[in-house]
């Protein structure tokens, strides 16, 4: 061949090489190897096959039934896999002359049931994998004869019943996959013999229990799966063979609570799961020492609270999640022990605030996720202990930017590169939204206090003393020779002196108490008159007696009430003044107000009630000293209405004369 011709064969075949080495294979079966055969959309199974060909895979085919003798003439296959394809029965000696087939994948197929024997004499078959199929019962003898058997999956079908003795006889299984199916209850016959099993996947089914002792016969388990079920409580020795098993899954059930020590004693334990259950408390010792146990995750619970130290064995966690509970503040007794974590996720809880010395002792972490919570400002020096930080998550939190923050302001804008995303403000309502470290310390202001209204209420009891003297006539005899009668009228003095009492006690409640008026009864007064008549050249004898009055000191308190408005106003350090109605915690709403109000409504009742109980009394006194006074009016009257006898005396004749009380300018001859 000429240096020519070499050109222009090089000319018409690198673009192919270049071609192929641009579209690399996605799937092993895109590009196939010389053993491999690949169909795609086959309507049916080939007679024949290369002599090379050990593997044959149908690719969404359009095959429903894998007929008796299928590969009868190409018992060099090891592989046979359908993927996505319509079958929806396999006959009996579908893979009969297949003495090397290892592997069998039928999945994604309409495939509801096996008959028994189907995988007879397939004493090298290591894999089974029949995943994704509408299987509802797995039949006693099924599997018999598969004696190598390694890897036996059997998830994402329908399955409900399963007959004792089924897995006997798979003395090498290593996986027993039936995850995503509808068992609501199992045996623990179903896998006594299985004794070098590994990984028992039961997750995703609707089981509700677990007998204790299904795991008494399976002493080499590694992995355990037993989330996405029903289940509201575990055996307390559901686990006896605890030495070798790294792998615990137990997330997305029911679980309320765990036995005191429940995983005490896991020493190869790498990855324990308890999320999405309904935890809402941890016994004080639950964990023992786990040397390998790198993650926790208790997310998705109704933890508030943790025992002090509970996390204290486990000396080598890495990664802790505690996302999605109902913390609202944390102490630093959580977290004794793990000193080597470098992940903590808190997001989604209800924090409102933490402890300045909350991380002293995790000075590892690395990355801590703080975001969805209700905090709203933190202490300056609180990320100081965490020199190894590289990210902070402290968004959606309703951060208040106000004079509170100008600490924790200061922290944030020297490490801006390790917030991600920045936390944005969310009150005062001029600053909502705005990046944190954007801000300047002028602009963290705090609100302006409106004027505080203080009204003093001072009841003034002014108790008046009436003292009415007694009025008495004293007889009066008059000896005259003259024939004028002259009447005298007496007028006796009444004395009035009021005695005023000023008690003042000060009270300060919030409202204005009542007014009380007193109405003011008025004693009515007294005049005695008496007359002395005169006769002319006649001694007379003139005995009058009036009648005595008593007077009785009364005792009128007077309840006057004085009301004081004092305005007091607190200074302030800005003239600004500006409210946030978005905040949602509670602590802030009432954080000026709800202390003072309390104190004053209750002080406002108990003097409500004190000035009841003097108004009361008070109208009993008046009603009491009125009855009084009337009664004491119509004894004067009648009292006034008697009549008097006077005996006169003129020489040696005498005479009675009977006197009624005159009238006034009244005169009487005798």
């Amino acid at each position: 061949m000429s240096r020519g011709e070499i050109i222009v064969f090089f000319l018409l075949f690198m673009p192919d090489f270049s071609l192929a080495e641009t579209q690399p294979c996605e799937k092993a079966t895109d590009c196939p190897k010389e053993n491999q055969a690949v169909f795609s959309s086959a309507t049916e199974i080939p007679r024949s096959l290369r002599p090379k060909v050990t593997e044959v895979f149908f690719l969404v085919s359009h095959i429903t039934t894998i007929p008796k003798g299928a590969f009868a003439e190409n018992p060099q296959l090891e592989k046979v896999e359908f993927i996505n394809s319509n079958i929806s029965s396999i006959e009996l000696g579908a893979f009969e002359g297949l003495k090397n087939l290892k592997n069998i994948e039928v999945s994604g197929s309409k495939l509801t049931s096996l008959p028994v024997g189907v995988f007879n004499d397939l004493s090298n078959m290591q894999e089974l994998v029949l995943k994704s199929n509408k299987l509802q019962r797995l039949d006693k003898g099924l599997f018999e004869g598969l004696k190598k058997l390694r890897h036996l999956l059997l998830n994402l079908n329908e399955i409900k019943l399963i007959e004792d003795e089924t897995f006997d006889g798979l003395d090498n299984l290593l996986m027993l996959h039936l995850g995503k199916n509808n068992l609501s209850a199992v045996s623990t016959h179903w896998f006594s013999n299985l004794n070098k099993l590994e990984a028992f996947r039961l997750y995703e089914n609707q089981l509700t229990t677990i007998p204790e002792d299904l795991f008494q016969n399976l002493p080499n388990l590694k992995e355990i799966s037993l989330h996405g079920n029903q289940i509201e409580e575990l055996p307390p020795n559901l686990f006896p063979h605890k030495n070798k098993l790294t792998k615990l899954f137990l997330d997305n059930n029911l679980l309320t609570t765990f036995p005191e020590g429940y995983f005490v004693g896991f020493p190869q334990l790498k990855t324990l799961t308890l999320k999405n259950n309904r935890l809402k408390s941890l016994p004080p010792v639950l964990f023992g020492e786990m040397p390998k146990l790198t993650e926790l995750s208790l997310q998705e619970n109704n933890l508030s609270s943790l025992p002090k130290g509970v996390f204290g064995p486990l000396q080598k966690i890495r990664k802790l999640d505690l996302s999605k509970n109902k913390f609202v503040t944390l102490s630093p007794e959580y977290f004794e022990g793990p000193e080597k974590l470098t992940e903590l996720n808190l997001q989604n809880n209800m924090i409102e605030s933490l402890d300045e010395d909350l991380f002293e002792k995790l000075q590892s972490l690395a990355t801590l996720k703080l975001a969805h919570n209700n905090l709203q400002t933190l202490p300056g020096d609180i990320f100081e202990p965490l020199g190894k930080l590289r990210k902070l998550d402290l968004s959606n939190n309703p951060w208040l930017c106000d004079c509170n923050l100008k600490a924790f302001h200061s922290w944030v804008t020297g490490n801006t590169a390790k917030l991600t995303p920045p936390p944005l403000c969310e009150c005062p309502e001029d600053l909502k939204g705005t990046e944190m470290h954007s801000l300047t310390q002028d602009q963290l202001i705090c609100p302006t206090l409106p004027p505080t209204t203080t009204t003093t209420t001072t009841p003034t009891t002014t108790p008046t003393t009436t003292t009415t003297t007694t009025a008495t006539t004293t007889p009066t005899t008059t000896t005259q020779t003259t024939t004028t009668t002259t009447p005298t009228t007496t007028t006796p003095t009444t004395t009035t002196t009021s005695l005023t009492t000023t008690t003042t006690p000060t009270t300060t409640p919030v409202t204005t108490a009542p007014t009380t008026t007193t109405t003011t009864t008025t004693i009515p007064t007294t005049t005695a008159t008496t007359t002395t008549p005169t006769t002319i050249a006649t001694t007379t004898t003139l005995t009058t007696t009036a009648p005595t009055t008593t007077s009785t000191p009364t005792t009128t308190p007077t309840t006057s009430t004085t009301t004081t408005t004092t305005t007091t106003t607190s200074p302030s350090p800005t003239p600004v003044i500006f409210s946030c109605l978005n905040v949602t915690t509670s602590e802030q709403q009432q954080a000026y107000f709800a202390p003072q109000d309390s104190t004053k409504v209750q002080q406002c009742k108990t003097h409500l009630k004190v000035y009841i109980v003097i108004l009361v009394v008070e109208i009993i006194c008046t009603l009491a000293l009125a009855k009084f006074t009337i009664s004491l009016y119509h004894l004067l009257q009648r009292s006034e209405r008697l009549y008097h006898k006077v005996k006169l005396t003129r020489f040696s004749y005498k005479r009675e004369v009977i006197l009624r009380p005159l009238r006034e300018a009244e005169t009487r001859g005798l």
